[in-house]
């Protein structure tokens, strides 16, 4: 039980921590490119250009992944219905995240889409490898 909460705790943390860090690296590349003001981040999110939403939602899709992974690699039963929780969860701190700044409706719309698909593949992916013997 202990080992399933630390397997969750742990994907649902190193997928928000590599959320925080693409979007600083984000928001560094396109104010460096693009010459947007960094005064609020509610004015980038209003004038940031297509582009910026496009590549965060992959660096989204990718944490959903990657925090998946971790999840049922360290979860002992049920990998993909802890990795799918952890999605679950990331959706859940998203939605509340997205109350509170001004992001386009069809963002919003993908990325509330995008954790339970990619967090159902990360957890299938590492029972397929140790179904596979290829990780213990």
């Amino acid at each position: 039980m202990y080992r399933n909460m630390l397997s969750i705790s742990t994907g649902v943390l190193i997928s928000i921590v590599e959320m925080f860090f693409s979007m600083k690296i984000l928001k560094k590349w396109f104010t460096e490119i693009q010459f947007i003001p960094l005064k609020k981040f509610k004015y980038l999110l209003t004038e940031a250009p297509t582009e910026f939403f496009i590549v965060l939602i992959f660096f989204y899709a990718f944490s959903a992944l990657l925090g998946s992974m971790i999840t049922a690699f360290i979860a002992k039963n049920a990998k993909k219905a802890y990795a799918i929780l952890t999605g679950f969860i990331l959706s859940t701190i998203t939605l509340f995240y997205m109350f509170f700044y001004p992001f386009p409706l069809w963002f919003k719309l993908i990325i509330l889409s995008i954790f339970l698909p990619f967090s159902y593949i990360g957890g299938n992916f590492i029972e397929f490898l140790q179904r596979k013997k290829w990780i213990n």
